[in-house]
């Protein structure tokens, strides 16, 4: 970043450079402007010197204020010398406001918990930190590649080291072992953000990480290439979209997944970045029963129907998470960039 901002204002000089050099019937003039350029000098150095790097709310990004930093001297060289013209001030004055806005975006947020409706740390257990009661419930699943062959597999999610290595604050999950989440209105919002962090095994095309009654309600889950995939359910059908081709990489390497959902648009991201925003048509549409939401998994055992085919809720196979799973947070509202940033940030480090 702070090559390319640099890059981006030096390009800009020299093309205002350029400009002065064509010839022209009129003389190049350096009887000058300075004065905004000056001011808002002043103001981003107030800023540089007031801020500080790290990896909490209230922090910038590490590389924010050296980036900042490296315009801001750029600009003061061009305000302390007579050899510019008024519109290579002009350009460098406009990289420096610019640089400014790009360095506000890169504030570390404290992300209010007003709308964060379900919150999972699973440090030691399921229970939810949200403060709106939403515990979950370990227990065993459904495997099978039939409703004829659908048997428990008798496994309960395992403790086993968070992303940090601290023991027990993370779930592995494998065998269709289920975190349950007992039915809740406010986890069947009309627009909703999911974040959690995940540690897969290998590769399965129907690697569910958190869902509420599948494709007739919501599923986010990685597909066969490792992609996120949503699934929402709207007044014009399913709609099934990856993130467009960006995948979670490295089996066994914790990574944070993050797609948010309103009507019209999914917007994905990994590691805190947004790597892809989607256009999908239709009202989004709660589920009509009361079906109890799961983690690593496509739903709950008691909720599949093995009889009958056209039942919405047939179990035509097992669809379970293999891997670890962490810190999972569910908001009844879209977060912005910077708050999805905000929380990876925040959560990368103790």
């Amino acid at each position: 970043m702070k090559k390319y901002i640099a890059c981006v204002v030096a390009i800009a000089l020299l093309m205002g450079a350029a400009v002065s050099c064509k010839k022209n019937n009129a003389p190049t003039s350096y009887n000058t402007d300075k004065t905004t350029l000056n001011s808002v000098i002043d103001s981003l150095t107030a800023v540089y010197g007031s801020t500080m790097d790290g990896t909490k709310p209230g922090d910038y990004a590490v590389g924010a204020r050296a980036a900042l930093d490296s315009v801001i001297k750029l600009a003061t060289q061009v305000a302390g010398s007579t050899a510019y013209t008024q519109l290579e001030i002009n350009n460098a004055l406009n990289n420096l406001r610019a640089a400014g806005v790009t360095f506000s975006g890169q504030l570390i947020q404290q992300v209010s918990s007003a709308n964060l409706m379900g919150y999972w740390l699973f440090n030691g257990n399921p229970a939810d930190s949200s403060g709106n009661g939403n515990d979950g419930i370990l227990q065993s699943g459904l495997i099978g590649a039939s409703a004829a062959a659908a048997t428990d597999g008798g496994t309960l999610p395992v403790l086993v080291a968070d992303r940090f290595g601290r023991p027990n604050m993370a779930y592995y999950f494998n065998n269709a072992a289920t975190v349950k989440i007992p039915y809740n209105s406010q986890l069947n919002p009309q627009t909703f953000t999911i974040l959690l962090w995940l540690k897969r095994d290998g590769t399965n095309a129907n690697n569910y990480l958190f869902s509420l009654d599948r494709w007739n309600g919501y599923k986010f889950q990685l597909q066969g290439g490792n992609l996120p995939f949503l699934t929402v359910n709207t007044s014009t059908g399913d709609h099934d979209q990856d993130d467009g081709g960006i995948a979670v990489d490295s089996a066994g390497v914790w990574r944070q997944v993050a797609v948010s959902y309103t009507a019209g648009t999914e917007k994905f991201y990994i590691q805190g970045k947004l790597v892809a925003t989607e256009t999908v048509t239709g009202t989004p549409l709660t589920v009509s029963s009361s079906l109890n939401l799961s983690i690593g998994n496509e739903m709950p055992k008691e909720n599949y129907n093995l009889i009958d085919p056209t039942n919405a809720n047939y179990f035509y196979g097992a669809s379970f998470f293999m891997g670890a799973i962490d810190d999972v947070r569910f908001y009844n509202i879209v977060l912005t960039d910077a708050q999805i940033l905000s929380i990876y940030t925040d959560e990368s480090s103790l």
